[in-house]
This record gives structure tokens, sequence and C-alpha cells, in this order.
């Protein structure tokens, strides 16, 4: 029987589904496996402030969506001689929160447009963590192949590039995102509402 060694990184911590989304597997080289989960997060909606405290470059006074990216090293099955054998990656969203003014009514066309437009954000936080998946893995995997043993440097290595991808994912999503929240596109949204 083979004796694993499991060890985590804790940068956040998440609940992840037990397959991997994808998995690069190991050919007769010996070069490690790398297998991915992506946690697009569970959405709490919450309906009940009136104001909406948010961060961005806009006035978000009726609604606010909220993330926090996160990129873990799930675990590491060693070879005998004190390589990686293999890797399973966690990359996803926590504390996902959309949020609406109370003051919007339910059923109204401002309240439906707003909670549209904040859909849209989450979309876009999704999209952000699915097109940097496949590079963490990719860059990670180098570490795996390229850093020699001991494990701890390699965990020292690999534990740096997960908080770089996600200081480059919340980057990206920044910039993503504040196209969608120009003062131009709040009064169209509302000027939409207004001819209903």
């Amino acid at each position: 029987m083979r004796k694993k060694t499991v060890l985590k990184l804790v940068c956040f911590v998440a609940v992840m589904s037990a397959s991997p989304v994808f998995a690069v597997s190991p050919d007769d080289s010996g070069k490690p496996e790398i297998a991915v989960d992506i946690d697009e997060g569970k959405p709490s909606f919450i309906h009940r402030n009136r104001g909406v405290p948010c961060t961005g470059g806009a006035n978000h006074t009726v609604g606010c969506t909220r993330v926090f990216f996160y990129a873990e090293l799930g675990g590491a099955e060693m070879t005998p001689a004190g390589g990686i054998k293999n890797i399973r990656l966690q990359i996803g969203l926590r504390n996902v929160e959309v949020e609406l003014s109370s003051d919007l009514k339910k059923k109204t066309c401002l309240f439906d447009a707003v909670l549209k437009h904040e859909l849209t954000h989450l979309a876009l936080h999704r999209r952000v963590l699915k097109r940097f998946a496949p590079e963490i893995a990719k860059a990670v995997l180098s570490v795996a192949e390229n850093q020699p043993p001991p494990f701890h440097k390699q965990f020292d290595k690999i534990s740096k590039v997960l908080k770089e991808y996600v200081e480059r994912m919340m980057k990206e999503d920044e910039r993503q995102n504040a196209l969608m929240d120009s003062n131009d596109a709040y009064r169209y949204q509302q000027k939409q509402c207004e001819r209903k």
C-alpha cells in the first residue's frame, strides 16, 4: 500500500466538489498530474438594507455584488524520491453576495433591472475565474516539474504562484466589472424603466 502525503495550503477555505473540473494526466515521463476543482460560489441574496455598501468607481446605492477570489493547494502526493506525483488545486469564489437596496420593491422594473445588472456582474466574476484556471494550473504544474525537492521549497513556490494569480484575477475582474458601472450605464437602466 502506498503512503499518501497530503499537505494543505490555506489561502482561503471553500467547499469543493469531489471530482475535478479538469485534469492534466501524467504521461510515461513521470511528470506530475494536476486536477483542478473550480468553485463558482453560491450566492447569498440580500434585500433588507436601505444603503448598499460597495467598493468600486461608481456610486453603488441600490445594488452590489461582492466576491472573494481564492486559489489553494488541496493536496499533493509525493514520489518516493520526494518529487510531486500529483497535485489537486482548488480555485474559486467565496462569500458571494448579491445585495439590492430595500428601497427597491420586488416585481418592479427597477428591481428587475438592478438584479439583472448584479447577476451580470456575477457572471463576469465567474468568467474571469474560468479564464484564469488553466493558466494557474499550467503555472503550478511548471513549478512541480521544475522546482527540485524538498517539498517545502516547492510548496513555497506554489504558494507564491497562487497568490500572484489571485491578485491578477482580482485586477482583471475589477477592470471588466468597472466597464459595466459607468454613470451612463446607470442612467440608461433608469430610463428603460421610466419608459414602461
